[in-house]
């Protein structure tokens, strides 16, 4: 589904990501794992359009994305950004409509309804502002705003960053819940416990260049992984 083929940015002279190369089948859960400033943000911002890198390719679906991040998300890609960014001034429901700007009431409607389903809590509260929400309430209602576009991949840029572990548990559940609807998921994550313990397939992003891939359960045994990110 998703396909990333030596792709190298940088921020003036400063190069996040160098000559990184990355693959997502349809249905995985795929997790980047890596310290803070790694290069794992600038890889889905890359994929989003939201960054132009300097060299290499992204394919979705067999085609190269396109250059804007409107269009991108007509493509199916949406991006979950690290710390929520929700609209605050706004209710939960508008914050849902939000994300379903290019579908029809009717569609909006529809989607509204599976996502009050799986995230009850924002059903209960649909009318409330969402700067008034916790921490892991907002969360949920940035992913439950990014399904509203009906997403093919999602990107989800430090998911459990600043959460309670019980609510880390219960979105990670609902990365799960995602997962078996169809859609694929691209996590970033310093979480690397978390993370590799839920995805089909992991990569290490280290100074911007993938040093280790292999399945979530390979890497959780990984002497180097153990001892760089799992604290063992």
């Amino acid at each position: 589904m998703l396909k990333v083929n030596n792709l190298s940015a940088s921020y003036g002279y400063v190069k996040a990501l160098k000559e990184v190369s990355i693959k997502a089948d349809q249905g995985q859960i795929v997790s980047i794992i890596g310290a803070n400033g790694a290069g794992k943000t600038s890889l889905l911002r890359c994929i989003s359009g939201l960054v132009k890198p300097t060299s290499g390719t992204i394919e979705f679906l067999g085609e190269q994305i396109p250059k804007k991040p409107n269009d991108i998300v007509k493509k199916g890609i949406i991006h979950v950004p690290e710390g929520r960014k929700t609209f605050s001034g706004l209710s939960i429901q508008d914050n849902l409509l939000v994300g379903g700007y290019l579908f029809s009431a009717k569609e909006n409607e529809e989607e509204l309804k599976k996502n009050y389903e799986l995230f009850p809590i924002l059903k209960q509260r649909k009318e409330q502002y969402a700067g008034t929400l916790s921490g892991g309430e907002q969360q949920m209602l940035a992913i439950a705003r990014g399904l509203m576009s009906h997403p093919k991949l999602m990107l989800l840029d430090e998911p459990s960053l600043g959460l309670a572990p019980l609510i880390v548990n219960q979105v990670y559940e609902l990365i799960a819940q995602i997962r078996d609807r169809g859609i694929t998921v691209l996590l970033v994550e310093q979480n690397a416990k978390k993370a590799l313990g839920l995805c089909d397939k992991a990569y290490v992003l280290e100074n911007g260049e993938i040093i280790l891939e292999g399945t979530g359960k390979e890497l959780l045994c990984s002497e180097s992984v153990k001892k760089a990110y799992l604290g063992g």
